[in-house]
């Protein structure tokens, strides 16, 4: 709890998580939305915007919305298929056996794509150094795996 306001009033906030009241429908139709602005964001960089600047050197706004908007198509495509996934096999979003026969909820499936573009941008922003390698492939994906273990494991 946090306590906003002056001197005299002090109002009690509630830090609120929209994650646990969002529904399965309601991610699946932002998830949908997400997909449809990340991939007309994307077609837009590639299509009309230059990696380079008039003096030859690489442009860091059109490498920002290049990495944006693969940001919000994979971490959109990732959340639907698991959504998808989940309803399937309830375990990948870490339920217990005695959970499984409820109806499965959409943070986990939020978080996991979420997760995913986090992943599939640091691969790009590496690719783009030219520093990418078979070494910091794996340990990108397995510190995303940890990172999902992890928070698995705390709930």
């Amino acid at each position: 709890m946090i306590w906003i306001g002056g001197e005299d009033e002090f109002v009690a906030f509630h830090a609120c998580n929209y994650t646990r009241i969002m529904s399965y429908t309601r991610a699946r139709v932002f998830s949908i939305l997400a997909l449809l602005a990340g991939c007309a964001s994307l077609v837009y960089v590639l299509g009309n915007l230059s990696p380079y600047s008039e003096s030859n050197a690489l442009n860091p706004m059109a490498l920002l919305a290049l990495l944006a908007s693969v940001f919000l198509t994979s971490s959109s495509v990732s959340a639907l298929l698991a959504l998808s996934l989940h309803r399937r096999w309830p375990a990948l979003a870490g339920r217990t056996a005695r959970q499984r026969r409820q109806a499965p909820t959409a943070e986990p499936a939020l978080r996991q794509g979420i997760l995913a573009g986090v992943a599939t941008i640091t691969l790009l922003a590496f690719a783009i150094l030219r520093m990418l390698d078979v070494a910091v492939l794996i340990v990108t994906l397995l510190v995303a795996g940890l990172i999902e273990a992890f928070v698995q494991s705390r709930q």
